[in-house]
């Protein structure tokens, strides 16, 4: 009885230090934006994040090796945040960005500062630990819930530009909590404005029966490169059609698994 009562004493000690991550988060390469289907969370990030490759990227289920004790500096403790991802861009591999869901109230920022936008605000402090500079955000949503954003970069590459590129992150996503705009599991830009044509097309709905999930991604094709302009996560509950309104153009569209590995590729030309 002994035995078992530390064992289990041992698996408490330990889920109280873990950080569980949300599950069904979704980040596809090329696209700015983190989805989480069972959250029903969107988050914004910039173009050089990339999935997670064993040295930099977006990691959905594991920490990078400074942040857990940055999150306990901070107050964020274990059981009472989910983490939705912790990251390192390609370009700039100088700093780190997590961005948490408080799952329980009673986080006190009353000692923060705060930034007031035009349509979004959020509450900010910051913090030196060892040799990083760290910035929290904390983001109020419409339904008064909590999250947060925590950016952290060694004090020697540290620019004085005011947490720029962090700014601008915590800016948007605010102004999209606050406004309650809604969840979207696709994500598209257009180059073009006024010559868009409405489209519907069957999808592959055969690939979405034999897997849970799969990554459709269409590329724009130029002369001698390509851009990706569209991206939706289909499941087997999607219909079978897509409708978009898309530039006069050729495009590649490619179904893809969450590893990556290319399912099928199909081609499609809209004329002007």
């Amino acid at each position: 009885m002994k035995v078992l009562f530390f064992f289990l004493a041992f698996l408490g000690l330990v889920s109280c230090k873990n950080y569980p991550f949300a599950k069904n988060g979704h980040f596809i390469d090329g696209v700015d934006e983190y989805f989480n289907l069972t959250q029903q969370a969107n988050v914004w990030l910039y173009m050089d994040y990339l999935a997670y490759n064993g040295n930099y990227g977006v990691r959905l289920d594991s920490l990078y090796p400074k942040d857990r004790d940055i999150f306990k500096r901070l107050g964020l403790k274990g059981r009472a945040v989910r983490v939705l991802f912790t990251a390192k861009p390609k370009n700039r591999l100088n700093y780190h960005l997590a961005v948490l869901q408080h799952r329980r109230g009673g986080f006190d920022y009353s000692h923060y500062e705060k930034f007031q936008g035009k349509q979004r605000f959020y509450f900010y402090k910051d913090f030196e630990l060892d040799f990083l500079v760290v910035r929290h955000v904390v983001i109020p949503s419409a339904h008064h819930k909590l999250m947060s954003m925590v950016y952290y970069v060694d004090k020697d590459k540290h620019a004085n530009d005011g947490f720029k590129m962090l700014n601008y992150l915590a800016e948007i996503n605010a102004q999209e909590l606050q406004l309650d705009e809604g969840f979207r599991n696709f994500w598209q830009i257009t180059d073009c404005h006024e010559d868009k044509v409405n489209l519907t097309f069957k999808i592959r709905q055969e690939l979405t029966k034999k897997k849970k999930i799969v990554y459709l991604q269409m590329y724009t094709l130029y002369e001698n490169s390509r851009g990706i302009s569209y991206a939706k996560i289909l499941t087997r509950k999607d219909p079978d059609s897509l409708s978009l309104a898309l530039c006069p153009n050729s495009y590649a569209l490619e179904y893809r698994n969450e590893r990556d590995q290319l399912l099928h590729t199909d081609t499609l030309y809209i004329a002007e």
